[in-house]
C-alpha cells in the first residue's frame, strides 16, 4: 500500500519505465517534505507537554506537601520527555533532508541545521558513548573501529546533558528550539494540500498537568 499521493492525483498506474518514473520525483519531494514537516508540528506539542508535566512535577515535588508527586513518578516523567524529544530530533531531521532536496529542485537557497544533524548522531549512537552520571561523551577508542570524528564533540560542551535542565520546556536537549523548529516546519506543513487547515501551534493557552 502506498501513502496517499498528492491531493487531486489520479489513481496509481502500472509500474513506469525508469526515464518515465523520474517525473514523479518532485511530487514525491513535496509529499515527504510536507510529512516530516506536520510531524515536526506533532512532536514539538507532544515533546512540550512531557517537558511541562517534567517541570511542573519538579516544582510540586519541592513543595513537600501530601498532594506532592514523588521522585519515581518525576523519574517516570523524564523517560518520556527523552523518548519524545529523540521522536522531534528525528522528524525535524528528515524534514531538513527533505527540505534540502526540494530546495535543489526548486532552485531556491539551500539551508542546512547542523547542529541538528550532530544531536541526531549522537542520540542514534548514543550506545557507543562514554557516560558520566550527568553527560555522555566521546566513547573509549576502539581498536576495531577507524572513526575520524565523533558528532558529540560539535555539540556545545563536547557533551549531551542526560537529565532536564531550565529552558527544556523551550528546546529540546537544550539545543532544538521549538519555536524555530516548528516556525521552518510551517513553511511546508500545506506544501501538498495548501487549502489543508493548519496545525501550527506547538504551545497550549495552559498546561494541565493531569493531562499528557
Amino acid at each position: 500500500m502506498l501513502l496517499p499521493g498528492l491531493s487531486g492525483s489520479e489513481e496509481p498506474s502500472a509500474p513506469q519505465p525508469p526515464a518515465a518514473a523520474s517525473d514523479a520525483r518532485p511530487g514525491v519531494v513535496v509529499r515527504m517534505l510536507a510529512l516530516w514537516a506536520r510531524s515536526v508540528q506533532s512532536d514539538a506539542h507532544s515533546y512540550y507537554q512531557a517537558a511541562s508535566k517534567a517541570a511542573w512535577t519538579d516544582r510540586a515535588i519541592d513543595y513537600g506537601e501530601e498532594w506532592s508527586p514523588t521522585e519515581d513518578a518525576l523519574a517516570r516523567v523524564l523517560e518520556d520527555v527523552w523518548v519524545r524529544g529523540y521522536r522531534l530530533v528525528m522528524s525535524a531531521y528528515q524534514m531538513e533532508r527533505w527540505s534540502r532536496v526540494h530546495q535543489q529542485i526548486t532552485g531556491g537557497a539551500e539551508e542546512w541545521d547542523e547542529r541538528l544533524e550532530k544531536l541526531r548522531n549522537t542520540i542514534e549512537h548514543l550506545n557507543e558513548a562514554s557516560f558520566t552520571d550527568l553527560v555522555a561523551q566521546k566513547g573509549p577508542p576502539d581498536p576495531k573501529r577507524k572513526r575520524k570524528k565523533w558528532s558529540i564533540e560539535e555539540l556545545p560542551g563536547k557533551e549531551l546533558f542526560l537529565g532536564f535542565d531550565a529552558g527544556y520546556t523551550e528546546a529540546a536537549f537544550g539545543l532544538v528550539n521549538l519555536r524555530d523548529v516548528t516556525e521552518r516546519a510551517r513553511r511546508y506543513a500545506q506544501l501538498d494540500a495548501p487549502d489543508e487547515p493548519s496545525f501550527d501551534d506547538y504551545e497550549p493557552d495552559s498546561y494541565d498537568p493531569e493531562s499528557d
